[in-house]
């Protein structure tokens, strides 16, 4: 099975939650806010689980219900960090 578009978008996701992770972490070392650091974490958790998944898919042979369901929960903790940081930002 082809899954170029499938590479395509993950190469997307790595790219943008790279720059997300980037930004994120610039911003906590100018203002040292923890809720900045987190989200950084919760970032980097959901940009990693899309690479790890294409580097097993495309490199291992880990069949490809078991990648999704990894990155599945790399991106739900990810996204629970960057709920909990934004929950803890003081506004």
């Amino acid at each position: 099975m082809d899954l170029i578009y499938l590479d395509v978008a993950q190469a997307f996701i790595l790219l943008f939650g790279g720059v997300v992770v980037y930004y994120a972490g610039k911003a906590y070392s100018k203002t040292r806010s923890q809720a900045m650091l987190l989200l950084s974490v919760g970032f980097a958790f959901v940009t990693l689980g899309a690479l790890a998944a294409g580097v097993m898919y495309n490199l291992g042979s880990v069949d490809l219900g078991t990648v999704i369901t990894i990155q599945a929960y790399s991106q739900a903790v990810g996204f629970f960090v960057i709920v909990y940081s934004l929950a803890r930002a003081k506004g």
